[in-house]
Order: structure tokens, then C-alpha cells, then sequence
């Protein structure tokens, strides 16, 4: 794992980002496919703004991921960057990761419309996999959803892996703040809300 928080090479001596395409968006950024240039690699960049929130998310998707069913982060590069649809360059963290060509659960899903027993008890272990590794790390992910489990290709039995560590969090014992995301919230937690 090699962190460049430090250093500040710019990411683009290194890689070539795919600007026209986006393979997903979160909360706090876009994903772009990128390319090693040394090796023709593929991977998938996440560009955040440099703020605490997303160093704090970066430093817990890093204590995570060297388990086989959370997304690997290979780079992390601190750079000002400017992106095709600004004026000026911003400070971002850009964070390279493993590709994940087989898309979210969420899809797998919707496109299968229903997993056989096997697939869906397959998919539920991988998942309480990567959940035990992040609460043996004291570690609360705090917004799993099928948007948030990516498959690492398109085959049946393809490995499933946790992504986006923005709303994680270290567990101190002070998790008592709700967070969630609207449509998979339980209704006992919506109505303390309001």
C-alpha cells in the first residue's frame, strides 16, 4: 500500500484519468475510471475535497482494507486539481482503488430480480465478512446498502466488497447520532428524527 498524502506528486504523473466516463458517484465525490501509465492497469479513482471528513474517511477505508471483502485502495494522493468543470484548482484527495467491474448489489439485484438460496446466502456471508472486519477494527461503517457492495467482475461467483467509509466512523462508544441514508433507514429511527 503505498499513501502519498505527504508527498504531493501529482496523480497525473502517474495515472491517466478517464474524465468522460463515471463509474459511480457518492456522497462526498465522483468515481473515474483511471490508468496506471507504467502498467496499463486499470483502477477506479475517487476524487474527494481535501477536508477533514474525507481524511477521516480515507484513514478508515485504509485501517479496512486488507480484508478480501473490502475494496483495496492501492494510492492516496493529496493534490491541487482542477477538474474539467471548474475555473480554478482545489485541494482533493484522490483516492485509487482496485476496480470493481461487476457494479453494486444493488444492480445484481435488479437484474437477476432474485438470488437462489446459495447466491443469497453467498452474498450475506461475504457481507457480514467485511462488517466483522471493520467491528474487530472498532470501526462503525454506518451506511451499508446494496449501492455500497460492489462485485470485483461480472461472473456469478464473484467476490463482493464493501466501498465508501464516508459516513464510518470509530466506535468510542459515542455512536448515538442517527446517520443514515434516507430510503434504508428502519421507520423507528425516521420517527426519532422528526
Amino acid at each position: 500500500l503505498l499513501l502519498r498524502l505527504s508527498q504531493h506528486t501529482p496523480i497525473l504523473d502517474d495515472y491517466t484519468i478517464v474524465w468522460n466516463q463515471k463509474l459511480g458517484s457518492g456522497i462526498s465525490g465522483p468515481v473515474r475510471p483511471c490508468v496506471k501509465k507504467a502498467t496499463g492497469e486499470r483502477f477506479a479513482l475517487k476524487i474527494l475535497p481535501d477536508r477533514p471528513k474525507a481524511r477521516n474517511e480515507i484513514k478508515l477505508h485504509l485501517q479496512c482494507c486488507g480484508h478480501p471483502n473490502v475494496v483495496k485502495v492501492h494510492e492516496v494522493f493529496a493534490n491541487s486539481m482542477q477538474l474539467p468543470h471548474e475555473a480554478m484548482p482545489r485541494a482533493r484527495l484522490l483516492l485509487v482503488m482496485e476496480m470493481m467491474e461487476g457494479g453494486e448489489l444493488f444492480n445484481r439485484i435488479s437484474q437477476c430480480r432474485h438470488f437462489t438460496e446459495k447466491q443469497a446466502s453467498k452474498v450475506t456471508q461475504q457481507i457480514s465478512r467485511a462488517l466483522q472486519h471493520c467491528h474487530s477494527l472498532n470501526i462503525a461503517h454506518r451506511d451499508l446498502k446494496p449501492e455500497n457492495l460492489l462485485f470485483k467482475d461480472n461472473s456469478l461467483d464473484a467476490p463482493l466488497k464493501l466501498c465508501d467509509f464516508g459516513f464510518a466512523k470509530v466506535d468510542q462508544g459515542d455512536l448515538m447520532t442517527p446517520q443514515f441514508t434516507p430510503y434504508y433507514v428502519a421507520p423507528q429511527v425516521q420517527a426519532h428524527e422528526r
